[in-house]
């Protein structure tokens, strides 16, 4: 066979798309400047070594695209160094090419034979060298398959499909590759065998330049073209023809070729030039299948440490949250005996400061209207701001002992089934003299009937309606109207009024203890309405404002049915949907 046919494929004339690492193993310093000199004009990178060894140590610092390696070495020659990079199989997976000043048939054989992935005499076309290692480095980045069955099974047992519009030649060639123990199959028909190549059913495909109806070159661009990744790109195509100018090499290699054999070669030649690129493919796919191995053992290892990991994590996490909860625990009964404690301190001293106050308060009068006519205006005064001072007093008194007591959790409340109709009726008429005084209007819709206690309620529903008569427009006749809606799980009761209104920063305020807003004339202990969300908040409910300055408020308090009432006391503050 001559030289330019004993060319591996690839796209002759066209330069490399990116700069592609070189290793040529090349003794003789001339044939080394000027194989450097051809494949720099390509576009490669070219690093020489003068031996094997020095070889090894460069693809220890470096690993290269591709090998190119002169047969004849001093010491260790190309063929052992050959059988030394497939033997390891961190190295394995590099393409390397016998190079060799002779031009005959065994000299190819036993560089083939060697393990190297192809063969090319040193006097070769420079287009064809670069279009056999362009092919060389399609094959080492190819994809791997989808799915790579059976690569426990030898290169020798690979499936290879022969095309051929030759019969006689067909006939042939099975006989000579099925002595290899490949196993074979022969079609005279290229559109056929395309179907069959594009379902990934064979290794190798011997495919003829020139066939009626589709050609050799047109076959492989359509294999290479094709969407299943496991017949364009993982599939052995090779070229067999009876041409050997360089023209139709270059054409076969551009199409996607991985090799370009002439018919009239030697029996021998043609199985070590299909042998040699199924040998490349076995090694390559059982590297991937080795890192394929190794990165799952990888994954599960990782995935074992990250369980074993979290339940780690899990464990402590369970038992520290196990021992704040006790914390909790342990705190939430020293807060409750903490103020059950002051409840009962707050309680006693209420009653006890009552009694003193309310002898300060009838001696003071006693004083004022015995001596009416005997003490100046001054004295009077004086004796006034007592009388004041200790109602004053004693109302703040009142009205403590009265959160105190709604606010206490001793499961002694009474609750009954109460008319709000009724209970409404009763909180007006002890406004009656309020009422009087400002012309109050105070109207009360349908009210449900609820399972509460009526003494306290009652107090929240005239709590609410005095505030608003208090916080009246001056000049302005208050007008109350009481309103009742349904919801879900229980009622929603409504006071509005016509007042003054309660600025947007007080909104929330005004339900805590001691606080109120500052109005001209106003007096109070700022305790009414921390006692309305007390007696609310105890029943499971809660209670809020609407309002805007200068157009009035809407005080809602939303009471729960009695099944969902210790539900609803989990429930953060917020307005309740109607």
């Amino acid at each position: 066979m001559g030289n330019s046919a004993n060319v591996p494929p690839s796209a002759a004339s066209a330069v490399l798309p990116a700069p592609r690492r070189v290793l040529l193993i090349e003794d003789s310093r001339t044939q080394a400047e000027l194989f450097r000199v051809r494949l720099v004009a390509k576009g490669m990178e070219v690093t020489v070594a003068g031996s094997a060894e020095a070889g090894f140590t460069e693809i220890a610092k470096q690993r290269p695209d591709v090998v190119l390696v002169d047969y004849h070495l001093p010491g260790r020659n190309g063929a052992e160094f050959c059988r030394e990079i497939k033997a390891n199989v961190n190295t394995r997976a590099i393409p390397v090419m016998m190079l060799t000043s002779e031009d005959s048939d065994s000299a190819q054989m036993r560089g083939l034979e060697s393990g190297a992935d192809d063969y090319v005499s040193k006097s070769a076309d420079t287009d064809i060298l670069a279009a056999r290692i362009q092919a060389l480095l399609r094959e080492s980045s190819a994809a791997p398959a989808a799915v790579i069955q059976g690569l426990e099974k030898h290169y020798g047992e690979a499936r290879i499909l022969a095309v051929d519009d030759s019969p006689t030649y067909l006939s042939y060639i099975a006989h000579e590759l099925r002595n290899e123990n490949y196993k074979v199959d022969t079609l005279d028909d290229p559109r056929r065998a395309l179907e069959l190549v594009k379902e990934g059913r064979y290794d190798c495909v011997l495919v003829d330049f020139e066939m009626p109806g589709l050609d050799g070159p047109q076959f492989c661009r359509e294999v290479r073209d094709s969407s299943s990744p496991g017949a364009s790109t993982n599939i052995i195509l090779i070229m067999l023809s009876g041409h050997e100018d360089k023209e139709h090499i270059q054409r076969g290699f551009e199409a996607g070729a991985d090799d370009y054999v002439t018919k009239s070669a030697e029996t021998s030649v043609i199985r070590a030039r299909i042998a040699a690129p199924l040998r490349r493919k076995y090694l390559l796919d059982q590297n991937r299948r080795i890192l394929d191995e190794l990165r799952e053992r990888e994954v599960k290892l990782i995935r074992a440490q990250a369980e074993r990991e979290a339940a780690e994590y899990r464990a402590l996490m369970a038992d520290q949250l196990a021992a704040a909860n006790l914390e909790l625990e342990h705190a939430n009964r020293q807060l409750d005996r903490a103020n059950h404690e002051l409840e009962e301190f707050a309680y006693s001293i209420g009653h006890d400061l009552q009694e003193p106050l309310r002898m300060i308060g009838v001696y003071s009068q006693l004083l004022q209207r015995k001596y009416a006519g005997e003490l100046d205006a001054q004295a009077q005064q004086f004796i006034g701001f007592c009388v004041e001072g200790a109602r004053r007093m004693d109302q703040f008194i009142k009205d403590l002992l009265t959160y105190a007591q709604a606010t206490r959790d001793d499961g002694a409340v009474p609750q009954e089934w109460v008319d709000f109709n009724q209970l409404a009726a009763n909180a007006i008429d002890n406004l009656a003299g309020p009422r009087r005084e400002t012309g109050a209007v105070i109207d009360a819709g349908p009210l449900p009937t609820l399972y509460v206690d009526g003494t306290r309620f009652q107090q929240v529903v005239q709590n609410l309606i005095a505030n608003a008569i208090k916080y009246r427009k001056p000049g302005v006749a208050p007008h109350i109207s009481l309103s009742s809606q349904r919801n879900d799980d229980g009622w929603l009761i409504s006071v509005r009024d016509n007042g003054l209104g309660i600025e947007p920063e007080h909104r929330e305020t005004i339900f805590a203890l001691f606080k109120r807003v500052q109005r001209e004339g106003s007096t109070g202990t700022g305790l009414g309405l921390a006692i309305c969300r007390g007696i609310v908040t105890r029943r499971g409910g809660r209670i809020w404002v609407e309002s805007e300055p200068g157009q009035g408020s809407v005080f809602h308090f939303f009471v729960p049915d009695q099944d969902n009432a210790s539900d609803a006391k989990k429930r953060e503050p917020g307005r309740q949907p109607a």
